[in-house]
């Protein structure tokens, strides 16, 4: 399978620029494999394999492609109408899409990482760490109960939005290199992670101006709560770091399609509870470390190597 890439569009020194998929590119003039937002869009790509019987895209950010303004002729539903077959991250979405009569399939794939991020077991000098941006106020919670721990905050300057950038007197650390922020999760003993992406007011309208939009399981709070599902990485970044992944329970809780609760993850409900369970975690590690190291044997499933077998024998 061919392995073609185009990152111009994401943001420098994430995580897809650690995939190296195309490591594992081997030509057989048949199928073909495209990444990268800007992917469906790259001529040069397509030409280079107009003639293959097999193209094949995966999609690392739905279902977020439907709150995009639809400008310039833009339209969620046609840009990857040049695939056979598209690999999301969204199993909401494309249950969705599969039902629309499109002619292409798509098809639920884990959100894969590299072996080579997998980071050497470290004293856990630090109690608990977030690291993204601020979206809603069960991110202000998490900032507010961290400030009694020993506590890493780390995001971005650059590229944020307004509420993250009101929060920066929190952080404790900026602008990280991927594999420094591996190392400093790896460093701690609790990371806490929402699997949620909230939508501004101007989303709501793009979302709701696509046909049988209310079908998509992965819309169910659009005008109430105005959040949907989505995967998160830093789970994953958590689980190869021996860290304990302390999850915020949601109407989805798409973190159970990849992880076991009490098993190898744990779930809080709220801001009193999340105080809590960081307290009882901090005081009690040892406890603790049969669910780290689970998560940490879980998360072997989810290699690039994984993801490319699966995508390959599913022909």
């Amino acid at each position: 399978m061919l392995i073609l890439e185009d990152l111009s569009a994401e943001a420098p020194n994430t995580n897809a620029f650690y995939w190296n998929l195309k490591e594992h590119s081997d030509d057989d003039k048949k199928a073909v494999l495209m990444y990268g937002y800007n992917a469906c869009d790259n001529e040069r790509l397509f030409e280079a394999c107009r003639q293959y019987e097999r193209k094949v895209y995966f999609n690392n950010w739905a279902p977020c492609e439907f709150a995009q303004a639809r400008v310039g002729g833009y339209d969620a539903l046609r840009r990857e109408e040049r695939f056979d077959e598209v690999y999301s991250i969204c199993p909401y979405t494309n249950e969705w899409l599969n039902t629309l009569g499109l002619s292409r399939v798509y098809r639920d794939i884990f959100y894969p990482f590299h072996v080579d991020l997998v980071p050497l077991p470290q004293y856990k000098r630090y109690d608990v760490i977030y690291h993204g941006g601020i979206h809603g106020t069960e991110h202000l919670d998490c900032l507010q109960v961290m400030q009694d721990f020993n506590y890493r905050y780390c995001t971005m300057t650059e590229h944020i939005n307004n509420l993250t950038t009101r929060c920066l007197s929190y952080a404790t650390n900026v602008n990280l290199s991927f594999r420094s922020k591996i190392s400093l999760v790896a460093q701690t003993k609790v990371s806490v992670c929402y699997n949620l992406v909230h939508l501004s007011p101007e989303h709501l309208p793009v979302i709701t101006s696509y046909d049988n939009w209310q079908n998509n399981e992965a819309f169910s709070e659009v005008g109430s709560w105005n959040v949907m599902p989505q995967f998160k990485t830093r789970i994953h970044e958590a689980a190869i770091s021996r860290t304990l992944n302390l999850v915020q329970r949601d109407n989805w809780n798409v973190v159970e399609r990849y992880y076991e609760p009490d098993k190898e993850f744990i779930y809080f409900n709220d801001k009193d509870d999340l105080k809590k369970k960081i307290q009882e975690i901090v005081n009690d590690w040892g406890a603790y470390e049969e669910i780290v190291e689970n998560a940490f044997k879980k998360s072997m499933n989810y290699t690039t190597i994984n993801f490319l077998e699966r995508i390959k024998n599913a022909a």
